[in-house]
């Protein structure tokens, strides 16, 4: 089994060197990973300037390739740059911090699933949620890693093409994580968003983001919910952005004629 991986947080983030450790017994790993911290930023891919990829070796995994680039692109890269052979699954994470609802938009871990799933291959995005009673011990959760990661590969989990999955580990004492993956839903719910006001000139304010990620909507079904009820949680994504179905989907409508108007 060949994997590709890489995060949002940098090359040289714990959560990166805990999923290499959690793959090792599954197969062969390949590195990819960004420069500097991408956290929050997106699928962003830049096709405008040349992108600096280096070698370097790097403990835990030996010799990656880091990318002055974003989580996105570095998927690209190692698809389509660095590997000979495509991989057969590409894992994007550990994310120190849930990815759960709306925040499938902003995360880049859940875009370098995206990226990957876009271009044909198997992904899977890892999160475990934060809490400060409850600190990651990288360690005892690459080891629940490496049981989910031989779960989703099954293929009565393989998804179409576009498709990835979103997983999401909960904060609980003792790293006592589930022994069951529970399948749901993605939140649509907002963030409750605020700022504070951190200076004010005349003409200028400088404002800092200051909601708390809890304080935010959440149904009965969905994954914030489970996630945040100690489940560890699996959510099917897909390409499409398209919203409906709605009766004028396949359809056209004539306008009005410019000239006429006044």
């Amino acid at each position: 089994m060949r994997f590709l991986i890489t995060n949002d947080d940098g090359y040289d983030a714990p959560g990166l060197a805990a999923l290499y450790q959690a793959l090792l017994p599954l197969g062969e790993v390949t590195v990819v990973a960004p420069s500097t911290c991408h956290s929050s930023k997106g699928h962003s891919v830049d096709t405008k300037n040349a992108i600096r990829l280096e070698r370097k070796n790097v403990a835990p995994f030996g010799e990656i390739r880091i990318a002055h680039a974003s989580p996105a692109d570095c998927i690209r890269l190692g698809l389509c740059h660095v590997m000979q052979t495509r991989p057969d699954f590409v894992i994007a994470g550990i994310n120190p911090g849930a990815n759960l609802g709306v925040d499938l938009f902003y995360s880049g871990t859940a875009a370098a699933a995206r990226e990957a799933a876009i271009l044909g291959i198997p992904a899977i995005a890892l999160s475990r949620l934060l809490h400060s009673d409850f600190p990651v011990d990288w360690n005892i959760l690459s080891r629940h890693v490496t049981g989910v990661i031989q779960t989703m590969m099954a293929e009565k989990y393989r998804l179409p093409t576009g498709h990835f999955w979103n997983v999401n580990f909960p904060a609980v004492h003792g790293e006592n994580y589930p022994g069951k993956i529970s399948f749901v839903p993605h939140g649509t719910e907002p963030h409750a968003v605020s700022f504070k006001v951190v200076e004010s000139s005349e003409n200028s304010e400088l404002l800092a983001y200051s909601a708390v990620y809890r304080d935010r909507g959440r149904s009965a079904e969905c994954d914030v919910h489970h996630v945040f009820t100690d489940h560890l949680t699996a959510t099917p994504v897909g390409p499409s952005l398209t919203s409906g179905p709605f009766e004028y989907l396949h359809s056209s409508v004539s306008l009005p004629d410019a000239s006429c108007a006044d």
